[in-house]
């Protein structure tokens, strides 16, 4: 069996499992940056959204082990789809089509919000990384390098996209030929 064929495969078995974690991700990330940003939501109802975010209900080291697996999971679907993408031939099949153009349009600020989000929790929790750099980690993810004006619409572009992603997914999952 060829690579492209081992990691359809591994793509469309880890898909279901990570999706739900997925889109908890981005729709509590979008409800904390637009609801403290755009309708003045109470810090103290941010930190609870921010606690599902980071799947904080499983304790300190769970949240870690939570975030790890999520982030590596969103890892491992971009480079497989991207491997997918440049290896073989274009689909007819429009739910497919726009799967593969949302997924090379959203590679890149997805590939660094995971990557800041796992830095970030386990430098926090494990590694006791200072307050620069928690900050740094924390302003890639979540676009602040952007300004307060822009760094909402960034994460609604994230979130939009990570959810029409995980949407279209699910279709194709359910018709295995779409």
């Amino acid at each position: 069996m060829s690579l492209q064929a081992r990691l359809r495969i591994l793509h469309r078995q880890l898909s279901p499992w990570v999706l739900p974690l997925l889109l908890l991700s981005a729709i509590t990330g979008l409800i904390y940056r637009i609801g403290r940003a755009w309708f003045s939501m109470s810090k103290e109802t941010g930190e609870k959204i921010l606690h599902l975010h980071v799947g904080e209900w499983l304790g300190e080291h769970g949240s870690v082990i939570y975030v790890l697996i999520t982030g590596s999971a969103l890892l491992f679907l971009i480079f497989s789809g991207l491997w997918m993408w440049f290896t073989s031939k274009n689909s007819k099949a429009p739910v497919r089509k726009f799967h593969r153009a949302l997924a090379v349009a959203f590679a890149l600020p997805l590939i660094l919000s995971a990557i800041t989000g796992i830095a970030y929790q386990i430098g926090r929790t494990w590694f006791d990384f200072g307050e620069d750099r928690l900050k740094l980690l924390l302003s890639l993810h979540q676009g602040s390098w952007l300004g307060p004006d822009l760094r909402p619409f960034y994460i609604l572009f994230l979130a939009a996209g990570l959810i029409a992603l995980c949407l279209t997914g699910f279709r194709m999952l359910l018709r295995p030929k779409a």
